[in-house]
């Protein structure tokens, strides 16, 4: 009898606790948003105070400080709260699933509506998710993801007659087969077709390939390596000239615009790559 009162007991226990959890509509893995925010000429925001803040529904739902330096990921990174969605939300914050949200970017007292260059303000936002929404701020009247100010710049080097409208993200206005919005995005000038963002293979050190490019500050560099030119892995490298057995970085962020070369240590699990190319972040 006794055995079999513990057993019944054991029971109820385990059927109360299945009972509690889908009623009390429990929190779900973080979504997390992340991204670089840039200013109106393309360069990483680094004003003092500055903030990216999540709204939902009108009310504030995540505040991520914008970081001096960048990395892979960016300059601002936000842990969003998520709820299961089936009923009342576990905290007053937490987002449901496939629920629109907004960006703004707080500097000091003041608050922009950036022009989203990468990503989209009615993203869905899902548990355990993780999304890049590149923010850009400035004004962007022909709606082309390229700012006015950029624009107008591009037009007055070239001396092009014209308006924004014939500066199109899509065009190459300098001829060096670098898009507009790639050459904004990279940092470098679409009015100088010898500046344009190229990588070279400029020799062998230690046995590796040495690959040279023109660095620009406030980006993050990664190298990705191929051995077909169809499926590409990160590859560890070196800046030239470091000792042997230094291929161990995974990116670079530079404070300087300078020509750059780093040596190409090998992929994951040792792959080796015939062709590379270089990630602008």
């Amino acid at each position: 009898m006794k055995s079999s009162n513990l057993l019944h007991f054991g029971m109820g226990i385990a059927a109360w606790g299945i009972a509690a959890v889908v009623s009390a509509f429990p929190p779900t893995p973080h979504h997390v948003v992340h991204g670089l925010v840039r200013d109106e000429q393309g360069n990483p925001l680094a004003a003092p105070k500055a903030s990216v803040v999540l709204e939902s529904g009108g009310a504030r739902i995540a505040v991520s400080a914008i970081r001096s330096s960048t990395s892979v990921d960016g300059n601002y990174r936000m842990v969003i709260p998520m709820d299961s969605g089936n009923g009342t939300a576990y905290a007053p914050q937490a987002m449901f699933p496939a629920v629109p949200f907004r960006l703004k970017v707080q500097i000091g007292s003041q608050t922009y509506l950036p022009i989203e260059m990468t990503g989209t303000a009615t993203l869905m936002t899902r548990p355990a998710g993780k999304a890049r929404v590149d923010l850009t701020l400035g004004v962007d009247s022909d709606n082309d993801g390229l700012p006015d100010a950029w624009e107008r710049l591009l037009l007055t080097i070239l001396r092009k007659k014209g308006t924004i409208a014939d500066i199109r993200p899509d065009g190459d206005d300098d001829g060096d087969g670098i898009t507009n919005l790639n050459e904004y995005l990279a940092g470098t000038y679409a009015f100088d077709p010898a500046d344009g963002f190229t990588v070279e293979m400029k020799s062998q050190e230690l046995g590796l390939p040495v690959l040279e490019f023109l660095g620009i500050q406030g980006r993050t560099y990664t190298i990705e390596g191929s051995p077909d030119l169809k499926s590409w892995n990160r590859m560890s490298f070196a800046m030239s000239g470091e000792p042997a057995g230094s291929e161990t970085r995974e990116s670079l962020s530079l404070t300087n615009v300078v020509p750059t070369r780093v040596r190409v240590g090998a992929g994951p699990e040792g792959e080796v790559a015939r062709f590379f190319r270089v990630m602008v972040h």
